[in-house]
């Protein structure tokens, strides 16, 4: 759908052939996914009270057509079988030593014949086919008539035929946009005179259909803090997530994301690391720091459960950890901890 439209007091044709002048303010840009729903929910609404008669009406027209049809068809077998009684004529008078104009009158006869035969069994499949509507074809055309929206998005409605019934009942669209709030106001202009507003919420910056979704953008935004962009990426891919055009996650789509978003670069000397770091830092397994979690000695929590465990560098220096990471350096095997026995009271 073609839209006019202003930006301020920019009329749309400042841009002559899509160009964009530089020297005025900037064209105005619509993306049209939501304003043509707008548009075509409020032209459907105008024009459902001729949605019924309609149906009733294509009912009798499809009826007068099938009559229309039989009666041409009747009328060209009526001529032929004129043909045919008189080649038949011509052929029972021509003298039969004659053998070169009667085969020809012979010739003609077959022909007519077969003509004759090709548009009778036109006429019995027409009379088969012309039969009154059933109850159930009369029942579903009289809902497609009170439900134009599903008969708009039947794969039978060509683009061409929804344009025709817009321009048949809308002269115009005039679109403007506002910032508070960000709406694009359409003003349409009805045949008759009649004229409606309709007001569309905006995308903001950045904001379209194919976007990351929120939950992705959110994961990204906790993992940052810990992951560079390669491990975040793997997290994505192992819960199954997509990015907004369905592709799986790569590294550039997770920079994007970062960028667009102004969501933190992971650096090695940040204040939180990865399990893997974090063993490093303290010259251990990484199962010793596994098992330091597991007993609830180091916090660190999991943003889901495949992603990396988060963990803060002032966590490794607790004593708590301190204690059970130098027992592990001595070679000594300290008791685990009781979850919970430091909030236990004393007596």
């Amino acid at each position: 759908m073609a839209y006019s439209g202003t930006q301020g007091n920019v009329p749309r044709d400042a841009c002559p052939g899509g160009r964009v002048n530089r020297g005025a303010a900037a064209c105005l840009s619509v993306g049209s996914l939501r304003v043509d729903r707008a548009v075509v929910d409020q032209v459907l609404d105008a024009i459902q009270p001729a949605g019924l008669q309609a149906a009733l009406d294509a009912m009798e027209q499809a009826l007068h057509e099938d009559a229309t049809k039989r009666h041409a068809v009747e009328l060209a077998l009526e001529k032929a079988r004129y043909e045919a009684r008189r080649a038949q004529r011509q052929f029972d008078v021509v003298d039969p030593e004659n053998r070169l104009v009667a085969g020809e009158l012979e010739q003609r006869w077959n022909l007519a014949l077969a003509q004759v035969s090709a548009l009778e069994s036109r006429v019995h499949r027409l009379h088969e086919s012309s039969e009154p509507l059933s109850a159930p074809q009369r029942e579903r055309l009289l809902e497609l008539g009170t439900d134009l929206g599903a008969l708009w998005q039947h794969p039978a409605a060509s683009v061409e035929l929804k344009k025709r019934i817009l321009r048949t009942v809308l002269e115009d669209i005039v679109v403007t946009n506002t910032d508070e709030p960000r709406q694009h106001v359409l003003h349409l202009p009805w045949k008759g005179g009649v004229h409606t507003e309709l007001r569309v919420a905006r995308n903001g910056t950045g904001q379209h259909r194919r976007v990351a979704d929120g939950k992705a953008v959110e994961l990204i935004a906790e993992l940052s803090t810990i992951c560079d962009d390669k491990t975040i990426a793997v997290v994505l891919n192992r819960l199954g997530s997509r990015t907004g055009q369905g592709h799986t996650w790569r590294v550039h789509h997770v920079s994007n994301v970062r960028y667009g978003r102004r969501l933190p670069n992971y650096r090695h000397e940040g204040t939180w690391l990865p399990l893997e770091a974090a063993a490093r830092a303290r010259g251990v397994s990484n199962t010793v720091i596994k098992n330091l979690i597991a007993d609830g000695v180091l916090p660190a929590p999991q943003v889901v459960r495949c992603a990396p465990w988060v963990i803060a560098r002032v966590d490794l220096q607790r004593p708590p950890v301190q204690a059970r990471i130098q027992a592990v350096h001595d070679g000594r095997t300290l008791p685990r901890p009781i979850r919970g026995q430091d909030e236990l009271p004393l007596k």
